[in-house]
């Protein structure tokens, strides 16, 4: 079965893992981590869709599971109780995890199958479960290991297509071949060895919450946290949302001399500052000699808002920026619209239009 289909992400921060598995860890792959280096080269995820003819077509960038991150387990379930395939990553890469839902399918278009078979093999594994859909003849087996470092659930998720039903036929690991008859999608069925009929079982539905926007790991109604950054003078500064006046949008501004749409949108910017209710902050992703380019690109156009850099070398200043960056996946420019409260207004990436 090919998984197809539109596939989102939502990614979950296990820094605390870090601290626990410090001790555990040689202070060179402790640095490599802090640094943001890899031990593949940055080798990205594949992800393969069926395209129905037999071949494959690598979906990754598309989808977003590219991820640079080191991915070393894979777990593929139906985290969200919709009758498709989701994909759970484990990354060693900064100690996150990615979990991409799988937004293609609909119930009704598929179904899962358990197994119970005797002699104490409850699970039923290795047992293999025929699908015959139409013209079409589906198998898959029921495994607990898939792929290094990885397990998976002891249920096999079928797509129906077009088609309204499907017959069911197992082939027990001991040689015993058992038919259960025709079954609909949008359900849960349980297979019990000898007895020749399907049970149904309850699907629980757990719907995945929605993404955060590109980069970020936070979502719009949520508080920006206080963060350090360093002003062209070389000394810290500190966000905070008490900073902001009441009735006034801050527009963090997150660009880079070397973006050229962050450079087309500087005197747009400067004209927003401007603006009754309306401030912007600038904070650079320029490090090293680049900054001084920054500041002379800044001169030059004029701009008088503040500006400032991301600190990312500095370990606590890192932790800070990890709470509500992914400096892997940030787009740039993005603007950050926050409320005099610290909450997330709006997200835009790209150039801002024109002021008005």
């Amino acid at each position: 079965m090919g998984l197809e289909g539109e596939v989102e992400t939502v990614e979950h921060d296990h820094s605390h893992e870090e601290e626990a598995n410090s001790d555990f860890q040689h202070p060179w792959v402790m640095e490599m981590f802090r640094q943001g280096f890899s031990f593949n080269g940055d080798e990205r995820n594949p992800l393969f869709l069926g395209r129905g003819d037999g071949t494959f077509a690598n979906f990754a960038g598309l989808s977003g599971a590219d991820s640079p991150l080191d991915g070393r387990g894979l777990l593929v379930c139906d985290f969200d109780g919709d009758m498709d395939l989701d994909l759970f990553t484990h990354n060693i890469q900064r100690e996150r995890h990615n979990l991409f839902r799988n937004e293609r399918n609909t119930p009704q278009r598929g179904f899962k199958v358990r197994l119970a078979a005797r002699g104490g093999n409850l699970e039923g594994v290795g047992a293999t479960v025929i699908a015959r859909i139409g013209t079409r003849r589906v198998a898959q087996v029921m495994t607990r290991g898939a792929g290094y470092a990885s397990c998976q659930v002891p249920e096999l998720v079928f797509g129906l297509g077009d088609a309204s039903e499907a017959e069911l036929i197992v082939q027990w690991p001991w040689g015993e071949r058992e038919s259960f008859g025709k079954v609909t999608g949008g359900q849960v069925l349980l297979l019990e060895q000898g007895r020749g009929e399907v049970r149904t079982v309850p699907q629980l539905s757990n719907p995945l919450p929605d993404p955060w926007p590109e980069g970020l790991r936070i979502a719009v109604g949520d508080q920006v946290p206080r963060f350090t950054l360093e002003g062209a003078n070389g000394a810290r500064m500190v966000f905070d949302h008490d900073s902001i006046p009441a009735d006034t949008t801050l527009h963090l501004n997150l660009w880079a001399s070397y973006c050229r749409p962050c450079i087309e949108e500087l005197p747009l910017l400067e004209e927003l500052h401007h603006k009754s209710g309306h401030q912007v902050l600038g904070v650079s992703m320029d490090g090293g000699a680049a900054r001084d380019r920054a500041l002379d690109l800044l001169r030059q156009k004029g701009v008088t808002y503040p500006n400032a850099f991301l600190l990312v070398d500095d370990d606590d200043a890192g932790k800070e920026v990890d709470a509500f960056l992914d400096l892997f996946r940030l787009v740039l420019p993005t603007t950050l619209e926050i409320d005099s409260e610290g909450r997330l207004l709006r997200v835009h990436q790209g150039r801002i239009e024109e002021v008005r």
